[in-house]
């Protein structure tokens, strides 16, 4: 935009004016509830909520400490917000590990063909890149004997 652009003007005359360095961001009406996450790690528990669109939403009353609200920052997420604060256990409206978390031990990943097979050629082509190495200073060697 350059200089002043006139955004909204009614008969009157009235005009609301921006400057090149005003920022205009539209809130969506549409409601999300937050998702909340709960953390613990040696004891100390804490809480997560994240991807809600209103920012008064999430208030934890019971906090031992508690941050700000904070907006995303992007162009596809900036309708969200996330706030965190320390807890205690039965405070955080998550009653297990993360929702959406993948348990500790690795026996539920699944073994994908498709990557095993390019991994396999790319170590091959490792191998004939090192081979080619080889055989050129052997080559360069013999080529300095004679």
């Amino acid at each position: 935009m350059y200089g002043n652009a006139t955004l909204w003007s009614s008969g009157s005359g009235f005009k609301l004016l921006m400057g090149s360095g005003t920022n205009l961001i539209v809130q969506s009406r549409q409601k999300k509830e937050p998702e909340f996450y709960k953390l613990k790690v040696s004891g100390n528990s804490s809480c997560l909520a994240t991807d809600f669109t209103d920012h008064s939403a999430v208030n934890f009353s019971n906090s031992i400490s508690q941050y700000p609200t904070v907006r995303y920052s992007g162009k596809d997420y900036q309708n969200y917000y996330s706030k965190f604060a320390y807890v205690d256990e039965n405070d955080c409206p998550e009653k297990d590990n993360c929702a959406g978390s993948s348990s500790q031990s690795g026996d539920d990943i699944e073994k994908d063909e498709k990557i095993n097979f390019l991994s396999l050629g790319l170590f091959w082509l490792r191998i004939l890149f090192l081979k080619t190495v080889v055989f050129n200073v052997l080559v360069t060697f013999k080529a300095w004997m004679s």
